[in-house]
């Protein structure tokens, strides 16, 4: 059983239980964080002496938009998005990524792990006023789950819940398909947010949630602005109301040089991201001016299509793993920062897995699996989401090692909804796409690979029934070492067969202003979490 009750998410932090301890869930999903080494540049916002300062205006630049406002229907994580602060969930990461209560404030297993139970607090209120209840957490749920509504990402965090039985007014019982150890991260604010059942038809033009700001208007491609929520139920350590801002305003700019400029300029003081040729300049040259934060977003891999076109072809997905120079992309796009990868954790994180094999650079092999499969000349169209630099750059490397063993390639730069569409409708050959942290691995092995996933098969359309019965296996597996040994096994199949192919760790460096105090983002770059980000910001003066 995990326990956690309290008046506040950054003040107690004990927990207790027999059945399920808080030890073994974190061990069990991979909640803690550890071995990332010095990722903060700067020391944890909480190490801080001042007194936080009340009101203020928080001026905030991201790389993109938001791509809606409808949180369950967006198929692309706004993790780093101003928005992300209108939401809770039922659970929350901390700042080393524990998975830790939300508008939970505990939940068990049964000895089967096939039912859930979550205790809820009893003082959350929606921005419009309405508690937070047992019925309002089952019809979220629902709702997300409905096809014509949820996106393909949020459905697939639910897929195996089967229904959400109401105990009592603040207790639910999720109900699985199958034993089913990650529900405690499927149901965090991200996939599963929390929004105003009465409000649900109009989400698309002003969504209420339960975050510590809420919505005041939205200009897609130019400001999104927020307000505090005088009711916002958490409290810091001493006790005091959060957060303690005002205002946010944020202002997307998609280019990495724009974006740098308005924060030293003084147009913004925080952004969330500095470009990767700017990094080490910066950090040594203006620590006297801004603080900095580096953090691990996830990673880049390039998706094939197995749905139509060429890559149905296994050669031709071999060849093209093949005409790929890691090594190449490594310093012409991350210049030297963060590690090459061939599987979806970094080294140093709990769930990076030991004895995976992986395809290398081999162009000569390439070349030969064309002229063996007579498609020398194939034409491939690689589509990208134009709002991220480290995918325009990532892309265009990728064109040129291709087409130097013989593939056509072609790079098509979409916006983020033209780009999810395509990604949708399976129109590529190959897609440059990223992932964020997963805080337990079946968040990636499962939904974004797993033939039962809509995900998973939005992305490549890949089933295996071998890969599928191993994940499913260490789904229902609470020992982390022999889940860990299921992954192996799994993602050495999934690095043959191709449906994905990783390239490199995605690492960033916020930077704000001096005067932003109290803030910085979690170690996989959350803007908001338990007891902290934006919720612990504010401004002096």
């Amino acid at each position: 059983m995990y326990v956690q009750r309290r008046s506040t998410m950054a003040r107690e932090r004990g927990s207790r239980g027999h059945e399920f301890s808080r030890r073994e869930f974190l061990a069990t999903t991979g909640g803690a964080l550890v071995g990332m080494g010095a990722l903060g540049l700067v020391a944890p916002a909480a190490a801080s002496k001042r007194h936080p300062q009340r009101g203020g205006t928080l001026l905030y630049s991201s790389r993109g938009d938001t791509g809606g406002l409808d949180a369950h229907r967006l198929n692309q994580n706004h993790t780093v998005h101003v928005t992300a602060a209108m939401y809770n969930g039922l659970t929350d990461v901390d700042y080393q990524g524990n998975i830790v209560p939300s508008i939970a404030e505990s939940w068990e297993p049964n000895k089967e792990l096939t039912a859930w139970t979550f205790r809820l607090r009893k003082d959350v209120l929606f921005h419009n006023g309405r508690k937070v209840d047992a019925e309002a957490v089952r019809l979220n749920i629902m709702r997300i789950k409905d096809p014509a509504i949820g996106g393909d990402w949020q459905r697939g965090a639910v897929d195996t819940i089967e229904s959400v039985e109401i105990l009592d007014t603040y207790t639910v019982r999720i109900h699985a398909t199958m034993p089913d150890v990650s529900v405690p991260s499927s149901v965090m604010r991200y996939p599963t947010t929390l929004m105003a059942p009465d409000a649900f038809d109009t989400a698309a033009e002003h969504p209420i949630g339960t975050g510590p700001f809420k919505f005041v208007s939205w200009t897609r491609n130019n400001e999104a602005r927020l307000a505090r929520f005088e009711n916002y139920w958490e409290t810091d350590a001493e006790g005091h109301s959060l957060p303690y801002l005002d205002e946010i305003v944020g202002k997307p700019k998609r280019e990495d040089s724009v974006r740098l400029t308005a924060l030293r300029t003084g147009q913004v003081q925080l952004i969330d991201a500095i470009g990767q040729a700017d990094t080490e300049r910066f950090t040594r040259s203006f620590s006297d001016k801004y603080n900095a934060w580096r953090w691990h977003l996830g990673g880049n891999f390039v998706v094939f299509n197995f749905r139509r076109g060429p890559f149905q072809d296994i050669r031709l997905r071999t060849a093209a793993a093949h005409a790929i120079d890691r090594q190449a992309i490594h310093h012409a796009v991350y210049y030297g920062q963060g590690d090459i990868q061939n599987q979806p954790y970094p080294r140093g994180t709990p769930w990076h897995l030991e004895g995976i094999h992986s395809l290398e650079y081999d162009p000569d092999r390439a070349k030969a699996l064309l002229r063996e499969a007579r498609a020398v000349g194939t034409p491939v169209k690689i589509i990208l989401n134009v709002t991220t630099e480290i995918a325009r750059s990532t892309a265009q490397v990728i064109q040129d090692q291709w087409n130097a063993v013989g593939f056509k390639a072609t790079v098509e730069p979409l916006d983020t909804v033209p780009w999810l569409n395509a990604r949708k409708q399976g129109t590529f050959d190959g897609l440059i796409q990223g992932n964020t942290y997963r805080y337990d691995p079946d968040d990636y092995f499962g939904r974004n690979l797993h033939s039962k996933s809509e995900y998973a098969q939005v992305l490549s359309g890949w089933k295996n029934e071998r890969y599928d019965r191993l994940v499913e296996e260490a789904k229902r597996t609470l020992d982390p070492a022999r889940r860990k040994e299921l992954y192996t096994e799994a993602w050495n199949i999934v690095n043959v067969e191709l449906p994905h192919f990783y390239l490199h760790e995605i690492t960033y460096t916020s930077a704000a202003a001096k005067e932003v105090q109290g803030y910085q983002p979690s170690r996989m770059g959350a803007l908001t979490y338990a007891g902290g980000g934006l919720r612990t910001a504010y401004v002096t003066t």
